[in-house]
This record gives C-alpha cells, structure tokens and sequence, in this order.
C-alpha cells in the first residue's frame, strides 16, 4: 500500500491522539493539550502519515540537547535547553500500517531535518518493546548523563526505557 507523508497541522491533533491511544500503552499517551503545545513550539518538524485517505501515524521530533528528555505528557519548559541533535520523541504507528515502510520514511525525514539544521546525532528514548527495533536502526544507548539521568528515564517511560543515540 502506498502512503503519504506531510506536516501536522493542529487540525491532525485529534486523530493523532486517536493513532497514539491504538500505538502506545496508557502511560506512554500523552493529552491533546500537551500535543496542542508542543506543535505550536516545534510543529515545522512533527509529521503524520495518512493511507487511503487516513491517519496511520505520525512523527513527532524536535532540536534538543543530547542526554536531556522531555516528562511525558507534560507541557514544554518556558526555557528550552541549546540544542544539539534531533530528538525523536514518538514514532507511532497503527498495527494496520506496520511493514508498509512509513517508519523508515519519517526516520528519513528525520535524519535529513537534522543535517539541516547541522546537527551530527539523532536521540530517542527507547519504551518497552521498542528497544530491539532501534538497536537493528543503528542506534546505541546514551550513557554520558549518568546513573541518576538514566533512573529518571525508567522513572518517566517505564521499565526497559533506554536512552539511545545514532550519530549521522
């Protein structure tokens, strides 16, 4: 099946939190508020896919400081930190949608955003099962922040919640 990918506008809002409620356990979700602010902050670089017409997915990633994270479903910090690399917070695809290369696409996306704006490293948190997906795309877990840095990660993303990194 083929696929289409463009920018998320705020009317894409409802039916990304609608792709996130199918993609993500309840605590990995996060309230159309916080997407509504976190949009209007970054939304140049968020994404979603659409096939056949509908929603299946979307992309959602930001400049950010290498070693720092976001509180899930919490509302951006008034002072952001210097960014450093591209920051994938969410890749969320249906079931449905899976296979069809969409992650692959928006990954590309993303890695080209990022040699844009001159950055060299691509971060993510890995959340539970996702972990083995991201080590075959290269990526290797970020261990420079510390023991403590890496507690608050399990702490606000869950048990196996990794920090990871991909330079580019």
């Amino acid at each position: 099946m083929t696929f289409q990918i463009v920018p998320m506008t705020p009317a894409h809002i409802a039916e990304a939190v609608r792709v996130q409620a199918q993609a993500f356990t309840e605590d990995l979700r996060e309230s159309p508020e916080v997407f509504a602010d976190r949009l209007s902050r970054f939304g140049e670089y968020y994404r979603v896919a659409f096939m056949e017409g509908r929603m299946v997915g979307y992309m959602i990633g930001f400049p950010w400081k290498l070693g720092e994270t976001l509180v899930n479903n919490e509302k951006f910090p008034a002072d952001l930190p210097a960014p450093d690399c591209f920051y994938i917070h969410d890749i969320a695809i249906l079931p449905e949608a899976r296979g069809a290369g969409i992650s692959k696409a928006m990954l590309e996306d993303a890695y080209k955003t990022a040699h844009r704006l001159g950055f060299d490293a691509v971060s993510l948190v890995a959340v539970g099962q996702s972990g083995s997906y991201w080590d075959n795309a290269g990526y290797v877990p970020y261990t420079l922040v510390g023991p403590r840095k890496l507690e608050r990660i399990v702490d606000i993303y869950g048990p196996g919640a990794r920090l990871m990194a991909l330079p580019i």
